[in-house]
């Protein structure tokens, strides 16, 4: 039996931002006891090895603007594009499901790159 112990390069990515689908959980308004769940993409940043020793010392608010780039499927309730600035996600992110999910899911985003590596 002959095993390849050839591995592809490494290579070093100059895009540090990645979009990730992020899965939020909201009482539902119509049901009762249920909860209704919408998919956005969020559009984190690859922290370096300073940055991420940093990253659980600050506070959710901070950790928020520096690991969210972008995002697409967030809307007002007509279904109007709510367009990504630090003012929008600090508002959007006052919403607790929102900002459980995404920090949740940032989390489960770094985890995966230190895994595979």
């Amino acid at each position: 039996i002959y095993l390849s112990t050839k591995f592809m390069a490494f290579v070093r990515k100059k895009t540090k931002v990645f979009p990730w689908k992020v899965s939020i959980a909201s009482p539902s308004s119509t049901v009762a006891g249920e909860l209704e769940t919408e998919e956005i993409t969020v559009k984190f940043k690859r922290l370096g090895g300073k940055e991420l020793a940093d990253f659980d010392k600050l506070s959710e608010d901070k950790a928020l603007e520096t690991a969210v780039q972008g995002w697409e499927g967030v809307t007002e309730e007509d279904g109007t594009d709510i367009p990504f600035n630090k003012k929008n996600l600090h508002e959007v992110a006052d919403d607790l499901a929102f900002r459980n999910a995404v920090i949740s899911a940032y989390k489960e985003f770094i985890q995966i790159g230190l895994v595979k590596n």
